[in-house]
């Protein structure tokens, strides 16, 4: 397994990533999906979900917003877990010992992709 890093987040694509770090590693975040910046809706929600999960600009907008209200500016620890599209897939944490994925979760940002946490052992939320 790949070390932990640190990450002082400079910028923000959307609810799942890419994170941007001052050290210039891209970030993914680890177990989770959130509405993407498109012009071609619907994506769904993981099948657990079994709702349509509208993937519009205003809902890419919101996830984004409440993402960054958690990580701009804040150093994150992070733990690679995999790669994807020239990121690095991480389970990382927050300032204050949360779990990122589970707080994007929380604010509403983003929901569980069970395929993927469970791939990457993510645990539960508190």
């Amino acid at each position: 397994m790949a070390p932990v890093f640190t990450c002082e987040v400079t910028r923000v694509h959307d609810g799942d990533g890419p994170l941007w770090c001052q050290s210039g590693e891209r970030i993914r975040i680890a177990g989770v999906q959130a509405p993407d910046f498109t012009n071609a809706p619907p994506c769904r929600r993981p099948a657990a979900e079994r709702r349509a999960f509208r993937c519009d600009n205003r809902a890419a907008t919101r996830s984004r917003q409440l993402v960054s209200a958690l990580v701009l500016r804040q150093r994150l620890r992070c733990q690679p877990v995999d790669t994807s599209y020239n990121r690095i897939v991480a389970r990382c944490t927050l300032p204050d010992g949360r779990s990122l994925s589970c707080a994007t979760i929380a604010a509403g940002a983003a929901v569980r992709w069970d395929r993927y946490w469970r791939e990457y052992g993510m645990g539960g939320c508190a």
